[in-house]
């Protein structure tokens, strides 16, 4: 199986950065949809957080980074272990995990769709994937790793991570850290926003209390992750790994258009509607809106 962008960025990926920077970049609000276990959507407004191994840089950021050798066009955005989305992400994911396994470390798969509406440029984008859960504490194993979905989490989302061009890879490759990477997502949050992951758990009963002994409580601040075994137990780096792409160009209602880029089944994609263009790795087709 080839790789999805195995020299360059996907077809769709320069509009999509570009449109994303117009609306915040790295700050950018959009809405994650899954299906539960028992075949339910849920949707929710996310943020994200950037690309996969490209971290941009941010003013609350104090920790060393990885050497900048990756590029990738996979949207990432941060959770909570103990939210229904990391559920329904393991649940539906071909390992079929059930809620024990989704809170206890790496691993996922489920399919999901984001939808990114672009006011500025009236445009919508929506991705549809599959989304991993990378967790601190088992990606890179040691006597703290707990789950097995590790290896497929890196597989997985190895295939659409490049080595940039001109970039010294054979040297650096030893030195880029998935731990350090989920550290550094963390670190990019603001104080208060890291907080969040020492809250009581999310839709806990109020009656049911907390876990004071455990620091669980409202409107913390917290610092390095490593610092941090609360949070560090409870956050994780979402990673989409995208398959289809639609963008919906609204700008002109006499001429409007919906494109569709699909990976290409010899890049372990669906293939998508044909007649298609070819473009590398994907298929592009246009339709009316």
């Amino acid at each position: 199986m080839s790789h999805p962008t195995a020299t360059s960025p996907a077809p769709w990926k320069p509009t999509f950065e570009s449109h994303l920077e117009k609306v915040g970049g790295a700050g950018a609000e959009f809405t994650l949809a899954t299906v539960s276990a028992k075949g339910l959507p849920h949707a929710r407004t996310c943020i994200f957080r950037g690309f996969w191994a490209t971290l941009p840089p941010n003013e609350h950021n104090e920790l060393p980074k990885n050497p900048s050798i990756y590029g990738s066009d996979c949207p990432t955005f941060t959770t909570d272990a103990r939210m229904v989305k990391t559920y329904d992400i393991f649940a539906t994911g071909k390992g079929k995990g059930d809620l024990a396994q989704s809170r206890s470390g790496s691993g996922g798969g489920g399919p999901v769709e984001a939808v990114f509406w672009v006011k500025e440029t009236m445009t919508q984008w929506r991705i549809r994937g599959k989304c991993w859960l990378v967790a601190a504490e088992d990606v890179e194993g040691g006597e703290e790793a707990q789950n097995s979905g590790t290896v497929t989490v890196k597989a997985e989302v190895g295939r659409y991570m490049r080595v940039k061009e001109g970039s010294n890879h054979a040297e650096k490759e030893k030195d880029w850290s998935w731990k350090l990477e989920v550290e550094n997502y963390f670190e990019n949050l603001s104080p208060m926003m890291r907080g969040t992951f020492k809250n009581p758990p999310p839709g806990q009963p109020l009656r049911e209390g907390k876990d004071d002994s455990a620091g669980e409580g409202l409107g913390q601040k917290a610092g390095h992750l490593s610092d941090e075994p609360l949070a560090r137990k409870n956050f994780r780096v979402c990673i989409i790994t995208p398959e289809q792409v639609e963008a919906v160009d609204l700008t002109d209602p006499a001429n409007c258009i919906r494109q569709v880029w699909t990976l290409a089944e010899e890049a372990g994609g669906p293939g998508g509607p044909q007649p298609s263009e070819s473009l590398g790795e994907w298929n592009l087709v246009q339709t009316w809106p």
